[in-house]
């Protein structure tokens, strides 16, 4: 069941808690105006779902993540991870990619 249809700047209006993801990528590419997505509901997944979905004039790609929902719905797992792994990417001296 699809629950949203619009951009990040207006989603965030209606679900403040389900949008860590796509205010990353907004802010991280092209604005919450720009960046479209959809809130879909279904009993039946298991996972948290995401598909990301670049439309460029030179590529596009579609990656889909997976995640095992946290025992605390306020966060997730994924989020501490994140943490972590960039707080060792500023202290580190070798860095792959940009």
């Amino acid at each position: 069941l699809k629950i949203f249809t619009g951009n990040a700047k207006e989603a965030a209006k209606g679900f403040p808690a389900n949008l860590n993801v796509v205010v990353a990528l907004a802010l991280a590419g092209i604005g919450p105006e720009k960046t479209l997505l959809e809130i879909w509901a279904d009993p039946t997944v298991v996972r948290n779902t995401h598909t990301i979905t670049v439309d460029s004039d030179s590529a596009k790609f579609t990656m889909t993540m997976e995640n095992i929902p946290s025992e605390n719905p306020r966060t997730g797992r994924i989020v501490a991870q994140s943490v972590v792994a960039m707080l060792r990417k500023l202290t580190s001296h070798f860095q792959v990619g940009t």
